[in-house]
């Protein structure tokens, strides 16, 4: 029999709450939430370890075939679950999970790999666009240099659909990384409007090589421009002058990957 919770007051939901909201307390404890059935399998295919994972009232616990991933399943009064629930009464899964190591020691090179590196990002949305472009289109890493924003924000899982869990995902700084791609000889392709920048499909995209994106109103520093192979932009049309950081970088990818 699964312990049922019907206040807000109960310590596991006052933790959920202040997960939601506080960066510094997914911090101190080294967890993230989550919320959607989608989501959830996603993580635990992945081989996420869940802390607890709550159900809606009335719902089965169609997560019980990973009961060794998963400390706890607690049932939540379907009220109360639907007042603390981003998406009220389309979801009925919540959940607690362990977060992981996503440090550069981490990095593993592919001989023939592509990937994209996203310099400075600050909004969660943003990066998980990105996280669920380069999943879909199948690229060997991506890599996150001095992100303005905490990985593990709610808004950044729910825009990667889960995907945050499923892609090889690196976070480190910009001169530790450029140290790096450097040594291991690695093609760098940055994402750049000025006279020696070349449009996209003229540039040489020898494997491996790393695409890096930057920021959207500020661009990227100047240590990726000066070891950069080759800066390209994306030539574009009817006064149109930016895209969205995930739109271009989901069709940079998609060239270097076809050549």
């Amino acid at each position: 029999m699964l312990k049922i919770i019907a206040s807000r007051q109960n310590i596991r939901i006052k933790n959920f709450l202040k997960l939601r909201e506080k960066s510094k307390e997914r911090k101190n404890q080294n967890c993230f939430i989550i919320e959607g059935e989608i989501e959830l399998k996603r993580a635990l295919i992945g081989n996420y370890k869940f802390k607890i994972i709550f159900i809606c009232e009335g719902f089965e616990n169609i997560f019980f075939d990973f009961k060794n991933q998963v400390e706890e399943f607690i049932i939540i009064e379907k009220k109360l679950f639907n007042k603390i629930s981003f998406r009220s009464g389309s979801e009925k899964y919540l959940g607690i999970g362990h977060t992981k190591n996503h440090d550069l020691n981490n990095f593993k090179l592919k001989k023939n790999g592509t990937y994209l590196i996203a310099e400075a990002i600050e909004k969660p949305g943003n990066i998980g666009a990105l996280i669920r472009t380069t999943a879909a289109l199948g690229i060997s890493g991506f890599i996150l240099s001095d992100p303005l924003t905490d990985i593990y924000n709610p808004l950044t899982i729910r825009s990667s659909l889960g995907a945050i869990f499923n892609q090889s995902l690196i976070i480190c700084d910009s001169k530790s990384l450029i140290k790096l791609l450097l040594d291991k000889k690695i093609n760098i392709l940055s994402t750049l409007l000025n006279e020696k920048s070349i449009p996209f499909k003229k540039a040489k995209y020898s494997k491996p090589c790393a695409i890096v994106v930057g920021n959207e109103s500020k661009g990227l520093i100047k240590s990726w421009v000066s070891n950069s192979n080759q800066n390209i932009y994306i030539p574009m049309k009817n006064n149109i002058d930016s895209l969205n950081v995930s739109v271009a970088a989901g069709i940079l990818v998609q060239h270097a990957l076809d050549n």
